[in-house]
């Protein structure tokens, strides 16, 4: 559903977000069985009437629609799932929630039951980045620019199929008055009535609507992106401005500023360049020179905690503080000595040019783009002020 341009871009490995073997559970306490996956996602219906070809994904799917979690457009987040999310980010709970977990995650094997279809976030999001905050907006705008793809031929699909959208976010609309009776307060479920409204002719027969949806959008597979980017994105404003009233008042805070926002939905198209932009200057070689930040530091690896000891084979770590001169550090990431030897090297200026480039190749096992690329977008190299 995205661009044929985008098989042509070199993506970041992100090495050090290994979900089966997650950092984030080993050694900042998230829960091992869950991990990011304690979050609702927003999967569009034809994803979901995909997933029904697959045995393990449909028996959820069916157990969905019999509690009342999906909707027309999809799995999304009734009012009161929205507050315990918001609820748990409040209080730090991301990653450690006993109540905000994917139906789809598979606890015992930690796999995830709806994997080949998963949505844009799913698909997008890393815990830890190889090109530190260069590779999160890079992430962030790549799902930014598949969600509206997702939500644009969610819409189109139901439309195809005469299912009246414009009505849909009227009906919507009309449940904004009596918001808190829309869903169950504890389990976050859709009530019955609030199902018969927004599912319309449809209620009772939700698989069958799921399952055009993936069917029509597997049939026009060569012209979705072309699709997705002719549909103006409909919303229900009124409902989304009233489902704020179910957030407890000392977390709305964490509500995002664009929810606030109504105007026009931009296309993906107008998404994308800025993401073209972001990935050009994401491998882009810096121009002048580069010393190493005084903000980092590198250290032996005294393998003395667990997290020295899990990365034993790595005989340095890199310290970067808040500040320099901190004695506390934003984050640390283990290294082979041949990195922390090149990382060393730009302890003086260093000038990029070809001789430079030679040089970091016989030093370190990366090719010297990527070395360059990943440890300018960490900030661990700086262009020189000196």
């Amino acid at each position: 559903m995205m661009p044929v341009a985008l098989t042509e871009m070199t993506l970041p490995q992100e090495r050090r977000a290994t979900c089966l073997n997650c950092p984030r559970a080993r050694f900042e306490g998230w829960r091992p069985d869950y991990r990011c996956c304690t979050y609702h996602p927003r999967v569009p219906n034809f994803l979901l009437g995909l997933a029904l070809s697959e045995p393990a994904s449909e028996k959820i799917i069916k157990r969905l629609v019999h509690e009342g979690f999906l909707l027309p457009e999809g799995m999304i987040s009734s009012p009161n799932q929205w507050a315990h999310y918001l609820t748990d980010t409040g209080e730090d709970r991301f990653g450690r929630s006993e109540k905000v977990l994917c139906p789809f995650l598979e606890q015992k094997s930690g796999l995830c039951n709806l994997y080949a279809f998963r949505n844009s976030v799913c698909s997008t999001f890393f815990c830890q980045h190889d090109h530190g905050d260069k590779g999160d907006r890079f992430w962030s705008s790549m799902q930014t620019v598949a969600q509206q793809v997702e939500m644009a031929l969610g819409q189109w699909a139901l439309n195809q199929l005469g299912f009246d959208v414009k009505a849909y976010m009227k009906r919507l609309n009309s449940l904004a008055k009596k918001i808190e009776k829309v869903s169950d307060p504890e389990t976050g479920a859709w009530t019955p009535a609030a199902l018969k409204v927004v599912w319309g002719k449809f209620y009772g027969r939700e698989l069958e609507l799921l399952t055009a949806c993936g069917d029509l959008v597997r049939k026009h597979r060569d012209e979705l992106w072309k699709i997705a980017n002719t549909i103006d994105i409909l919303e229900a404003h009124q409902f989304d401005r009233a489902s704020v009233r179910i957030v407890p008042k000392k977390y709305r805070s964490e509500i995002d500023a664009e929810y606030f926002e109504s105007g026009d939905t931009s296309p993906p198209r107008d998404i994308w360049r800025g993401l073209k932009a972001l990935h050009k200057n994401l491998w882009a070689l810096p121009a002048g020179s580069l010393s190493f930040s005084p903000r980092a530091k590198i250290l032996a690896n005294p393998k003395e905690d667990d997290e020295g000891k899990a990365f034993s084979n790595c005989s340095h770590m890199v310290e970067f503080r808040a500040r320099r001169n901190s004695h506390d550090y934003e984050w640390r990431e283990y290294i082979p000595a041949d990195q922390a030897m090149a990382l060393l090297w730009f302890s003086r200026k260093r000038k990029i040019n070809d001789a430079l480039l030679e040089r970091l190749s016989e030093i370190t096992k990366q090719t010297p783009s990527q070395f360059l690329s990943e440890w300018t977008g960490k900030k661990v190299l700086t262009k020189s002020l000196r």
